[in-house]
């Protein structure tokens, strides 16, 4: 992206000590799709050092999915942190915490750029199964009815009996 980033702090005089950031920015300018929608809200906070930089940040956004068992349209709001610890020059890391994300950073560097790593985090707070609510009951299989509007008038089938072996190890 050659653009200016959205999500974008100046480190070049900062001072050391704790520096918090609040960013508002649309889904689109720092490259999430049509799912996400509103403004994604962003509270940072920087802990500088001599030798380090630690970022903490708080992201929230919404997004509008489609259910995976009744394909009705939902929002969902999302929220999810990270942390990352900016270093200068190719030191040992060996005195950082290892949960920590870490990212040298060349001497000529005077911003931190949180556009890549806020969407990677996003994307990653996307379930894998979409759902309306915990407890939607889906299509019927047979006749099609969504059964959260309505209820289903064909009845459920019984089960093939050669799946019965298997339903007695899945109770164990």
């Amino acid at each position: 992206m050659g653009s200016l980033a959205e999500f974008r702090i100046n480190i070049s005089k900062l001072s050391e000590g704790i520096h918090e950031y609040r960013f508002e920015a649309e889904p689109s300018k720092i490259g999430l799709d049509e799912r996400f929608c509103g403004t994604i809200k962003i509270a940072a906070k920087i802990d500088k050092s001599v030798r380090q930089i630690f970022l903490q940040a708080e992201i929230q956004a919404e997004g509008s999915f489609f259910c995976d068992r009744c394909l009705d349209n939902f929002h969902q709001k999302m929220n999810t942190e990270y942390s990352m610890v900016f270093v200068q020059g190719a030191r040992s890391t060996m005195d950082l915490k290892r949960e920590d994300e870490i990212q040298v950073l060349s001497a000529d560097k005077n911003y931190i750029d949180l556009d890549d790593d806020v969407r990677q985090y996003l994307l990653l707070t996307v379930p894998q199964k979409l759902l309306c609510k915990e407890e939607c009951q889906g299509f019927c299989p047979t006749c099609g009815v969504n059964k959260n509007i309505a209820s289903c008038t064909c009845g459920a089938k019984e089960a093939d009996p050669r799946w019965d072996t298997l339903k007695k190890l899945s109770h164990n």
